[in-house]
């Protein structure tokens, strides 16, 4: 399955990287402790349940209004067949999941999260009733091995405990030549926008989250956890090592956010 495809013009600059390389072992070298695991989860868990009604707002506003462009994007990488059956990991209100079932008719969406009360959100909102909700660790997915066409997910991989081990469990129930498209921040590139970038997420973003939805908490999180996250090109070597071919991502808002894509073997 081929990951080359035109990448639009943007109103910033985007980069587009593509590697391919053989299928090698799953890793799960540095799993933290399951207690050490549970706490973190239950943290960003109750992080996001806190701001669920307001999360869809804040993130338009963190995106310069650019968020539904990014999450059709991201379907698009995925490359669906015709009636895809589609898992979306922290499906949150169900952004991915809705512009699935918009985009690719008869397609079935399962929506899993770990933050039940924005899930909620999501199935209140048009469309809704269509998808599967399921509360769910993308570390320990209750699904069986080879259930879907696709994975994808926005903004998880920043959020979990052990990134090598959430791999394995993507790479675990996607069909033979299944595809996981995720969208994740990045930590900003070092280039003149630099200062700008790291300031607005470091100091605007907790003040505007304090405004719009009453607690910075969850933002200033964000904020930290978005600045000492991965580099695109770490992000693929660790899709690599899951087993993953085909790998490839490209950035876009100056190198701060970028969609990165990948293939199960068939």
């Amino acid at each position: 399955m081929s990951s080359e495809q035109p990448v639009p013009e943007d109103a910033q600059p985007a980069d587009v990287t593509r590697r391919d390389a053989p299928p090698a072992d799953a890793g799960r070298s540095g799993a933290p402790s399951e207690a050490r695991s549970a706490d973190h989860g239950a943290r960003v868990s109750s992080m996001f349940d806190g701001i669920a009604s307001r999360y869809d707002l804040m993130n338009l506003v963190m995106t310069w209004g650019q968020e539904p462009r990014f999450v059709r994007r991201t379907v698009e990488r995925a490359q669906l067949p015709d009636a895809p059956v589609v898992l979306d990991l922290a499906t949150g209100t169900g952004d991915i999941a809705l512009e699935v079932l918009r985009s690719h008719y008869g397609a079935q969406v399962t929506g899993a999260d770990f933050a039940p009360e924005m899930m909620e959100v999501g199935k209140a909102r048009p469309g809704g009733e269509r998808i599967t909700w399921v509360e769910a660790d993308a570390m320990d997915l209750p699904f069986a091995d080879a259930t879907f066409d696709a994975v994808t997910h926005g903004y998880l991989l920043r959020n979990v405990a052990d990134i090598p081990t959430t791999l394995a469990e993507q790479f675990r129930v996607l069909r033979p030549g299944g595809r996981m498209v995720a969208l994740e921040t990045s930590p900003a590139p070092d280039n003149i926008v630099k200062p700008f970038s790291t300031a607005y997420i470091k100091y605007v973003v907790p003040r505007l989250s304090r405004l719009i939805t009453g607690d910075s908490s969850a933002y200033e999180y964000l904020s930290e956890s978005s600045r000492g996250f991965k580099t695109p090109a770490e992000i693929q070597a660790l899709l690599e090592d899951a087993g993953f071919v085909d790998v490839g991502h490209e950035t876009h808002l100056f190198g701060t956010l970028a969609i990165h894509w990948a293939t199960k073997p068939a």
